[in-house]
């Protein structure tokens, strides 16, 4: 303990964000204190920054006054700091970046949210470099977003502008809804995204229960999206 006791915090000062779902989604599902650490680190780190792509490495985590500290006596030391980091990835709290380059591999650590996602995109879309001199690897499927997931493997390379509607359908539908969605396009045999869009607004407007599944009894997804005259339905990315 220190010889002197905290004399408590200022009254206008630093402060890291803490999301509130967190503490009622994400904590309760935590199981050890190593992610707790990692997440609040994390959270320090990132918010500090002031660029576009917004991540923490293990390195600058432990770097930090007081991590070492920290995880030492409430956790499990430096490997406790990689354990943590990685429940945190699986759990969904941290979205992680494996970077390949020529001093190696590099995971880089992003909160979960939309601005996250956004950069994630535009880096595996070959518009953002996290690194000098580094590729970003595929992301593990059980380490991304469903919605991206299920783009890439039925329609093709997420481009910036396509993971912004990306983002924004996955914070207005159910994952439900869009893999019903994405299923039924594909029984269509129509790998495109505005046209799984439609349906899930379709959905929103009229309720599922007015769906028949694989078809579109209205009138041909063609006509529809792009006029008698458009042709083969090109791919939207």
């Amino acid at each position: 303990m220190s010889e002197q006791p905290f004399g408590g915090f200022p009254g206008i000062g630093k402060a890291t964000a803490i999301p509130n779902l967190f503490f009622a989604t994400v904590l309760p599902e935590l199981e050890s204190a190593d992610a707790l650490l990692a997440f609040l680190w994390t959270s320090l780190v990132t918010q500090e920054q002031k660029s576009e792509a917004r991540f923490a490495t293990a390195d600058q985590v432990w770097a930090q006054p007081g991590a070492k500290k920290a995880f030492g006596r409430l956790g499990g030391g430096r490997e406790g700091l990689e354990r943590g980091l990685e429940e945190c990835r699986q759990a969904h709290a941290l979205l992680g970046a494996r970077l390949d380059g020529a001093g190696g591999t590099e995971w880089l650590y992003f909160i979960n949210n939309p601005a996250s996602r956004k950069v994630i995109a535009r880096a595996r879309a070959g518009e953002l470099k996290l690194r000098p001199e580094s590729v970003i690897a595929p992301i593990e499927q059980d380490a991304r977003p469903g919605i991206f997931r299920m783009y890439e493997e039925q329609i093709g390379t997420i481009t910036p502008l396509v993971g912004d509607r990306l983002i924004e359908a996955e914070e207005t539908y159910s994952l439900e809804w869009i893999e019903q969605a994405f299923r039924e396009a594909a029984e269509m045999n129509i790998r495109n995204w505005r046209y799984i869009e439609r349906i899930l607004k379709r959905w929103a407007e009229e309720g599922r229960a007015n769906e028949t599944a694989g078809r579109d009894t209205r009138e041909e997804p063609q006509l529809r999206f792009f006029g008698e005259s458009s042709g083969p339905i090109a791919r939207y990315r």
